[in-house]
């Protein structure tokens, strides 16, 4: 393991691990939909579902590695105040898409 690298907090290990447990479920319900023949339509609404779940759960890995980047880099900042900014960043790209 790198020495600069940490693992993610337990929280946000349970929060990624709670994320990655829909994104299976939504896949397995896409199998379903296939196994069963269903609409195309509906299948890609569901392809979407899923695909937005994995991106998010992307999107809040990264803004975690910066997280724990930032506090190496400045360690002197308030650990609570640079999460509730990557919080915040989280959700306007969420809204991007």
């Amino acid at each position: 393991m790198d020495p600069t690298t940490q693992p993610l907090p337990e929280a946000r290990k349970a929060e990624l691990l709670n994320r990655l447990r829909r994104a299976e479920g939504q896949v397995r319900g896409l199998q379903k939909l296939l196994e069963e023949g269903a609409d195309c339509a509906k299948i890609a609404q569901q392809l979407l579902a899923t695909r937005h779940a994995l991106d998010s759960t992307y999107v809040r890995l990264n803004l975690s590695v910066a997280e724990q980047e930032f506090a190496r880099e400045h360690p002197a900042a308030e650990a609570a105040a640079v999460g509730q900014v990557l919080d915040r960043l989280q959700a306007r790209l969420g809204r991007a898409r």
